[in-house]
């Protein structure tokens, strides 16, 4: 009896989620989020809407539902976020647990250098983002799992140090993303095909971001750190609340 009621109630919740319509989610995306979908289209099944996000308008979304995940529990969709700017696809679920995402895709220079502006970094190229996987807990709203990979392809970069304007080439990099030792995510960038680290970034749990750069990443700029400490060492670090 129990095995019919679960099969009935994910037949109901599937039939629901099938009629329903789109707008629904912006009602749940926005909740306590500076997310907000608009011109939303379709159902919760199948659509597509614009995403703001801090009143900015990101790009074009849609969705498909994936019916076969109710039998574990998780409601899940396929996705893509699509911009003159960036493409990028993936898969979205939530348990009654946890929210789940996997995304790859790729960001141009253009982008990357809008966002990069506040810190006078101008660099060339963009960024392709590898198959990543995150898994926030809802509870604690913790991120509780990261694994992936970013390549940028290496180019020519300027950067403002002293009031001076400076430029030089750097090689291609990757940055891959994890949870450290002390629970938090963190992305290590490395020249491709290199182990010493070049940049340790984390996203502290008090919402601030905090960035390292290597004596080494301070000789590929033309500008190394003196001293005789070994390359791997921190030597210059920066932080920003961002959440």
């Amino acid at each position: 009896m129990k095995r019919y009621f679960i099969v009935g109630l994910l037949v109901f919740l599937g039939f629901a989620i099938r009629l329903a319509p789109a707008d629904i989610l912006d009602r749940l995306l926005t909740t306590n989020t500076p997310a907000k979908l608009i011109r939303t289209q379709g159902t919760l099944w199948q659509g597509h809407g614009e995403l703001l996000f801090a009143q900015t308008n990101i790009g074009k979304v849609t969705w498909h539902f994936q019916p076969s995940a109710l039998f574990r529990a998780i409601a899940k969709y396929s996705w893509t976020l699509n911009q003159s700017e960036w493409q990028l696809a993936g898969i979205a679920g939530v348990t009654f647990s946890h929210v789940q995402f996997e995304v790859d895709g790729n960001v141009t220079q253009d982008m990357l250098n809008r966002s990069l502006q506040p810190y006078d970094i101008d660099l060339q190229g963009g960024i392709e983002i590898s198959p990543t996987h995150l898994t926030i807990e809802l509870e604690t709203e913790r991120v509780q799992e990261l694994e992936g990979q970013i390549d940028w392809q290496g180019g020519r970069v300027r950067y403002t140090l002293s009031g001076l304007l400076r430029e030089t080439i750097l090689p291609p990099m990757t940055g891959y993303l994890s949870i450290n030792d002390n629970g938090q995510p963190q992305a290590i960038v490395y020249a491709q095909n290199q182990q010493t680290p070049l940049i340790i970034a984390s996203l502290e749990a008090n919402g601030y971001a905090k960035i390292g750069i290597t004596k080494l990443f301070t000789k590929l700029l033309n500008n190394p750190w003196p001293g005789s400490d070994p390359d791997h060492t921190i030597v210059l670090q920066v932080e920003e609340k961002i959440i």
